[in-house]
């Protein structure tokens, strides 16, 4: 019997060794006042035994804790000898807070009174911490995320607010109902919503974007993870579903991904790496440049540019700012399998990580060879309608130099026929003068032959006298004779004189008569000159209207030209040399040339410029440029010509 109970005895002590070693124990009377510590209740509350014994237990707890109902209530147990286990904050030296885990059992005298309490703590401070901190994430979590609870036959346990609301239901309508409500029938129905859920219950989890049916089935899309909890033995006991609601992005991400589809459907694509490399292209731009995916995968850029342009400054500093960022955005000339000619409208769009940086290069682009090589067709039309619009102005100027000098002749003859008139008129004055004249000797002879018959008579008269004297009158018989004699002779040539008169004022009728009819067609003729001049007037102004025209047509030509060359010179070859349509004269000059050679300036650019000579003149290597409308003269060296069409680039000094 001594052997049975000190062995009893044996074991109680190694247990209350065993205890002591591993628990903070305490004896409080059963006022509350300390009466003793082990070293481990010491160190966990940082006083010496000495300064907490003979203190009451409050000390060891918050203020207000020591003064609740609850702190009360547990002495007021402990005293009736009922054990109490708790956890609570307790107070350390210098305020530092605890977490312990107690036990405080009453030991009770003979009669069976409490007598003192006996406290077996632990320090559960870093399981409280790690709690709390489990449980500030967990509350986090029910506040940001939308969370579920399931059973493992997929029962609704519980639901939070966030899914509630994006579902549109309230917890009563969903609590106790399966996971298939969610869910569209024929999925529900599915041997992959079977797989899914055999695999949560074998604490599988499952993580993806997720599209459940809401109220009126309404698409509700979530970024969820499906994580079985396991139970103490580790096995699962129910599943807790979290994730975000991703409708609207998926909504965006949808519209974009049909975006992007649309695009790779119409347009041609290639993505490169930020040095060029291309790393996937789609149906539409093999088709443009000829290749098979298999040629042009892992190739560089380069390919389908012109060697020159590959190796060029320009090329380099393309790429270089394609990385820093920049996107570009043009009609290019590339280069497709067998070396033709492709055209693309297309854009380099860098494309940005995460973190804001290039690390890739998308090109999107539209075939538009057909439309390009059309408006190089318009381009050639409209050169050479500016060429055939260049050679009627030119044709329409010497019209009008022609019709000028035609102008100044007629001029010239308005004048002569004007002085014919007027010798005509004084001609015509002279002759009426003359006929008054021979009208007034016409009178004197008409006088004369009057005295000539009056002598007469009185001649006759005296030989009838001389022959009724006798041989008194003989003498004066002779005399009356020879004065008869004399009147016949006057008589004689007066009628003569008369005769010439009368021929004279014939020719001077016929005279007048002519003069008449020569200053009535010379006035007919002085009608037709100055009508013939009226109309070549008109006709040298509608020939200057008609050149002003053509040049302004030349002009309209030259822009249309200028708007269409627009669209066939690529980014690149504007940067290097960008070039204006123009159209003005120019003269060419030759060194020992005494006359320059006439030409029409069609383009020029910083670099060189190119024209249309009117002939065929030969051109040696180097001459100069004279322009209509500028200052100076430019030194350039020929480079080629096709026809009348003669390219220069100007020699710098």
């Amino acid at each position: 019997m001594k052997f049975a109970l000190s062995a009893r005895r044996s074991n109680t002590d190694s247990l209350l060794f065993a205890l002591e070693r591993s628990l903070a124990t305490a004896e409080f009377g059963i006022d509350g006042t300390l009466l003793d510590a082990n070293e481990n209740f010491l160190s966990l509350t940082g006083y010496a035994l000495a300064e907490i014994r003979g203190q009451h237990h409050r000390v060891l707890v918050e203020e207000s804790q020591g003064l609740s109902e609850d702190y009360r209530a547990l002495w007021a147990a402990l005293n009736r000898g009922e054990r109490q286990t708790c956890e609570h904050r307790q107070v350390a030296k210098g305020g530092r807070i605890n977490w312990i885990r107690a036990t405080y059992t009453p030991i009770l005298d003979r009669r069976g009174n409490p007598v003192r309490i006996v406290a077996l703590a632990m320090d559960v401070t870093a399981e409280k911490r790690q709690s709390a901190h489990a449980a500030e994430q967990a509350a986090a979590l029910n506040r940001s995320q939308a969370v579920v609870r399931f059973g493992l036959d997929g029962t609704v346990l519980d639901a939070n607010p966030a899914i509630l609301d994006a579902m549109g239901y309230r917890l009563e309508e969903v609590k106790g109902q399966q996971h298939w409500m969610f869910a569209a029938p024929a999925e529900a129905q599915s041997h992959t919503y079977e797989d899914f859920w055999k695999s949560l219950t074998r604490g599988e989890d499952r993580s993806a974007d997720y599209m459940v049916l809401g109220r009126g089935a309404r698409e509700v899309w979530f970024r969820a993870t499906y994580a079985p909890v396991s139970d103490e033995s580790g096995r699962p006991c129910e599943i807790v579903m979290f994730g975000t609601v991703i409708t609207q992005e998926k909504k965006i991400a949808t519209d974009y991904g049909g975006q992007v589809a649309a695009i790779d459907r119409l347009q041609a694509v290639v993505q490169f790496d930020l040095s060029g490399n291309i790393e996937d292209v789609n149906d539409n731009f093999l088709k443009a440049v000829g290749y098979r995916a298999e040629e042009v995968k892992g190739q560089h850029h380069f390919m389908f540019v012109d060697e020159a342009y590959a190796v060029s400054p320009e090329y380099k500093e393309f790429w270089e700012r394609l990385k820093r960022g920049e996107h570009f955005s043009a009609v290019y000339q590339r280069i497709g399998k067998g070396g033709r000619s492709v055209w693309l409208h297309a854009s380099y769009n860098p494309i940005l990580d995460a973190g804001g940086q290039p690390y890739k290069v998308v090109k999107y682009a539209t075939d538009v060879t057909t439309s390009m090589e059309a408006r190089a067709r318009a381009i050639d039309a409209a050169e050479q309608t500016l060429s055939n619009v260049w050679t009627a102005s030119a044709a329409a100027e010497e019209m009008n130099a022609s019709i000028a000098e035609i102008t100044a002749r007629m001029g010239r003859s308005k004048a002569a026929v004007d002085d014919i008139h007027n010798q005509a008129l004084t001609a015509d004055k002279s002759t009426g003068q003359l006929r008054q004249s021979t009208q007034s000797m016409d009178d004197v002879i008409q006088l004369i032959a009057k005295i000539s018959q009056q002598i007469n008579l009185l001649a006759l008269n005296a030989t009838i006298e001389a022959a009724r004297a006798g041989e008194a009158g003989r003498g004066f018989a002779v005399v009356a004779t020879e004065v008869k004699n004399l009147a016949n002779q006057a008589h004689s040539a007066t009628t003569r004189i008369s005769e010439q008169i009368a021929a004279m004022q014939a020719a001077s009728d016929d005279v007048i008569g002519t003069l008449a009819s020569i200053s009535q067609g010379i006035g007919t003729v002085q009608t037709f000159v100055s009508e013939a001049a009226g109309a070549i007037q008109d006709q040298s102004l509608a020939t200057q209207d008609i050149a002003a025209n053509m040049q302004n047509a030349a002009d309209k030509v030259a822009n249309i030209n200028r708007s269409l060359d627009e669209w066939v010179v690529s980014l690149e070859e504007r940067r290097r040399d960008p070039r204006l349509r123009t159209f003005q004269q120019a003269k060419i000059i030759l060194q020992g040339a005494v006359d320059p050679i006439d030409c029409i300036l069609r383009d020029i650019s910083a670099a060189g410029a190119r024209v249309e000579l009117k002939g065929d003149e030969p051109l040696p290597d180097r001459f100069k440029l004279r322009i209509s409308g500028t200052r100076g003269e430019k030194d350039c060296a020929l480079v080629r010509r096709a026809g009348g069409m003669v390219s220069m680039r100007f020699v710098q000094d």
